[in-house]
């Protein structure tokens, strides 16, 4: 990052989340990026104060800050910012005791759309993962990847009432 760029776009950064908070008032909001080398914890834990200076009711994950590089499963740890864990692509094995969490999952195995990515998990996994989550005290958050023109992809579609009727 050039010099003064961190501290432009952190700046920026709390002007839109300042905007976000005032004008739409949302009860969670959800980090991701702390794989960033040059964010560091200090820069979350800043981040999770200013956010709550301006809504102190607001819940924040915990991906406001640096975490752990484990996969999600230490991202729990007091000594980290936010107000929950987030495991991702996996659901732990004892849940996460004291803790509250949510599993973050994708149909198939990308985040964003992928024409290629044809591994989609069966409406079984999915409701066996949603029960597993559940039984542990988890939320369960599935991933869908639009594609470009904004269309839900029609395996994804499929799922969705056999999810919930499963």
């Amino acid at each position: 990052m050039r010099p003064g760029g961190k501290e432009q776009y952190v700046n920026y950064m709390k002007g839109q989340l300042r905007e976000l908070i005032t004008t739409y008032d949302p009860a969670v909001l959800w980090f991701d990026g702390e794989w960033q080398d040059w964010w560091t914890e200090e820069d979350g834990q800043d981040l999770y104060r200013f956010v709550r200076g301006l809504k102190p009711s607001i819940i924040i994950n915990n991906r406001v800050g640096k975490a752990a590089r484990d996969g999600g499963m230490n991202k729990t740890d007091r000594e980290y910012s936010g107000d929950f864990g987030t495991p991702e692509q996996q659901i732990p094995v004892n849940g996460l005791p004291g803790v509250d969490w949510e599993s973050c999952m994708t149909m198939n195995t990308t985040w964003g759309y992928k024409f290629y990515d044809d591994k989609w998990k069966t409406t079984e996994t999915l409701v066996r993962n949603l029960i597993d989550v559940a039984s542990k005290g988890g939320n369960y958050l599935l991933n869908i990847g639009p594609m470009a023109n904004g269309e839900i992809p029609q395996p994804s579609v499929e799922r969705w009432p056999e999810l919930g009727n499963g």
